[in-house]
């Protein structure tokens, strides 16, 4: 910058800021602003809703506990519907479940001129990776999981002792209904067979 008054332009600034204080909270303002822009076109996090298959092991979300878990607590409860005697359940699913997670996208731009014979010419090539946006942990990194979605019950499969009674059926087939929310017609139950010793 030019001096001004035989000074430089920094004590030129500091008497316009003695003159109006409020200028230094607009400087500070669009510092902060400009250093918000700059992050954020930088790191180009997003929050989109990209659903991926689960990729953490069974260890780290007890996928398969937790379909044992239900399977369980329907054996639990069910076992205690009075005339259904022993009861065994089997629970299938249509999926696995899915983990949607934060992701972050990251461009590049490649802008190139040219100076042919006589004229100019422009290229431009961008290329856009996204990844999953990931938090440093003890062990490593992991990635932000914005939610999870539960696996989708296709279907369930209770044998019980007292099933050959209508009436028991159909509290066994109620119970499963409420328990899970799948309709009747998906829930199948079956006279358990008499082993004998």
């Amino acid at each position: 910058m030019h001096k001004k008054d035989g000074g430089t332009a920094a004590s030129w600034w500091k008497a316009q800021v003695k003159k109006n204080p409020a200028l230094t909270y607009i400087l500070y303002a669009a510092v902060g602003l400009a250093a918000v822009l700059f992050y954020l076109i930088g790191s180009g996090i997003s929050c989109d809703r990209k659903q991926e298959p689960a990729v953490r092991t069974e260890t780290e979300t007890g996928r398969a506990g937790e379909r044992d878990a239900l399977e369980l607590r329907l054996i639990d409860v069910l076992s205690k519907i009075r005339g259904a005697g022993r009861v065994d359940v089997l629970v299938t699913y249509e999926t696995n479940g899915e983990i949607v997670t934060a992701t972050v996208r990251q461009t590049d731009e490649d802008v190139r001129n040219a100076d042919g014979t006589g004229g100019s010419e422009t290229s431009r090539s961008v290329r856009e990776v996204t990844e999953p946006a990931t938090v440093e942990t003890g062990n490593g990194h992991a990635p932000i999981v914005l939610y999870e979605k539960e696996p989708v019950i296709r279907g369930v499969i209770v044998v019980a002792e007292g099933a050959s009674d209508f009436s028991v059926r159909q509290k066994l087939e109620a119970a499963v209904h409420a328990a899970t929310g799948i309709p009747i017609e998906r829930i199948e139950v079956f006279e358990m067979s008499y082993e004998g010793p």
